[in-house]
């Protein structure tokens, strides 16, 4: 807008005013539209950073901790690697009271079964990136995807043993068959039934499935065997079918579970040594010492590079030594001690093998 020269001061500076609101209107307009562009593009990343998110980090829930076990074995190392190894090993599952005001009532039942599932954390599995592959005992070094193993290196650290019911008491359960540190935080247990959890062992359509009366319910002849006699007394019961699914006629594991790479070990007792289990009394030590040893208990480092090394190992309050001899797969152990005569600085869970003169 031009403003004639004769016009009064004030009229030119009202026309300057003017133009500059114009000005300044322009701009600020152009600002919004930056801002909205701005906007509009940091939306798009926003989105794409969260599909990242998604895709990169996994899903996670809560699970409860509904109690604990209590077993002889204080330190990972050594452990059964199933429960079937040590069948004679004894453990305690005591329900919390923080999950259940009364604890006692949820067990109500369970003491009418024989077995039991036992889902638990491995609350000591400190390994900060899981590996796809991993090296099972069984495979020797080899490599198998984790998903197709029993590893406890797993993306969730969940852990699922079968063990035999002792008895039920209050809010515990007393069972055999150990593969759990003590310690372990129980995640949930569930009664094992044969009909739907032992395919390998159920038979074809055809086939009856023995059972037995006992005078409150039907028992299965102990599932977890391949034969066995029927109970005195009730040799001429008749026996009924069950239908199976065809789940159940085609059971098969891959050849490394039934043929493993490795082989068991023998294992031999000093005179010290089997003095000292003699002294005990307890009839679980020794066979849990010696399932635990010939299935060869050393990992695949500890293997190749101390093979035929001094080998130790807590259970029970009692200190194990031994030596491995790869070339006749034998196990010496030559001493065992209680835990307090063991040196205290000694680190258990970092200690591999020990080369302790014979005495």
């Amino acid at each position: 807008m031009d403003v004639p020269p004769d016009e009064p001061e004030d009229v030119k500076d009202l026309v300057e005013g003017l133009k500059q609101l114009s000005v300044a209107r322009a701009q600020i307009y152009s600002l919004k539209k930056q801002n909205e562009a701005l906007k509009k593009l940091l939306g798009e990343r926003n989105l794409v950073t969260n599909d990242l998110k998604q895709v990169r980090e996994p899903e996670k829930i809560e699970i409860s901790i509904i109690g604990h076990i209590q077993t002889k074995f204080k330190e990972r190392r050594c452990v059964p690697r199933q429960p079937g190894l040590c069948p004679l090993a004894q453990a305690k599952l005591t329900i919390s009271n923080t999950i259940f005001t009364n604890p006692d009532h949820a067990l109500e039942g369970l003491a009418d079964f024989s077995h039991l599932w036992v889902l638990f954390h491995f609350h000591k599995n400190d390994t900060t990136h899981i590996h796809a592959k991993v090296s099972p005992p069984r495979l020797n070094g080899l490599k198998t995807g984790v998903l197709g193993t029993r590893s406890p290196h797993r993306p969730s650290p969940i852990g699922l043993s079968l063990v035999q019911i002792d008895r039920v008491e209050g809010n515990s359960v007393y069972f055999s068959g150990v593969d759990m540190i003590d310690g372990t935080p129980v995640v949930d247990i569930k009664p094992y039934i044969p009909h739907y959890d032992a395919p390998m062992m159920l038979r074809s359509f055809t086939q009856p499935i023995s059972l037995f009366d006992n005078g409150s319910h039907q028992i299965l002849l102990d599932p977890l065997t391949s034969d066995r006699e029927a109970p005195d007394g009730e040799e001429n019961n008749a026996y009924d079918n069950i239908p199976l699914s065809p789940l159940h006629s085609r059971v098969r594991v891959p050849q490394w579970i039934t043929e493993p790479i490795t082989q068991q070990f023998s294992v031999e007792f000093s005179s010290r040594a089997k003095e000292f289990l003699d002294s005990l009394n307890m009839t679980d030590i020794e066979p849990t010492i010696i399932n635990i040893l010939k299935e060869d208990p050393r990992s695949i480092y500890v293997r190749e590079r101390y093979n035929n090394q001094f080998y130790t190992f807590l259970i029970g309050g009692f200190h194990v030594s031994c030596k491995f001899d790869d070339s006749k797969n034998l196990v010496s152990v030559y001493r065992i001690s209680p835990e307090e005569k063991l040196d205290d600085n000694i680190n258990h869970e970092e200690v591999n093998c020990l080369p302790i003169e014979k005495n």
